[in-house]
């Protein structure tokens, strides 16, 4: 691709600099980690969990895939509060999109609070280890809101970063009609080891 000035809005010189960076070779992806290669065995087994088969349209339409029913979720104990009396309560406060606060659990932990969590969890927190989710923020909704997947169990997928430490994420075990898998950020209070 040449150089036009009369349609270009870089100099020149910022054109071949660009040219340069899409012409160069890629860089060679990174080789896979043992926990790449467990992510990518185990999302292939959870996908054949999911799937019953296929079935192909004579007439040329596409293919048909069937899906297993899974077990329902399970029965949380939590009695949600009702969203007008939650509202009323919430009226005003800057930080409800975060959920609304409890008396048992806060909304914002100190730098404190969040290191004894991590400290407490670093014997068991682990790519691979089968956690269930025991609590979660108050959403504003609790059909929308992270207390859906209460109960729930999974496997941790991934740590995060050292600005999310006190979170990971677990891929939730399919339950219900459910097709699609679910990976989801739960902060570490929330989630307990399975033995």
């Amino acid at each position: 691709m040449p150089y036009n000035p009369i349609v270009a809005n870089i100099s020149e010189a910022e054109f071949g600099e660009l040219m340069a960076i899409v012409r160069s070779t890629p860089e060679a992806a990174r080789p896979l980690t043992e926990d790449d290669h467990w992510r990518r065995d185990y999302q292939r087994e959870q996908a054949s969990i999911r799937i019953t088969g296929f079935q192909a349209d004579l007439f040329g339409a596409p293919t048909v895939t069937h899906y297993h029913r899974h077990a329902p979720g399970p029965k949380v104990g939590r009695e949600p509060e009702p969203i007008a009396v939650k509202l009323e309560r919430i009226k005003g406060d800057p930080h409800a999109t975060f959920g609304p606060p409890r008396a048992d659990r806060p909304a914002f932990l100190s730098h404190e609070e969040r290191g004894a969590i991590i400290r407490a969890a670093a014997n068991w927190l682990r790519v691979r280890q089968r956690v269930r989710i025991v609590d979660a923020p108050g959403a504003v909704d609790s059909q929308f809101g992270p207390e859906r997947f209460l109960g729930r169990t999974g496997v941790v997928w991934r740590l995060c970063s050292s600005s999310f430490a006190d979170r990971c994420y677990v891929f939730l075990d399919p339950v219900g009609g459910e097709r699609t898998q679910k990976i989801e950020m739960v902060e570490l209070r929330d989630i307990e080891p399975i033995a």
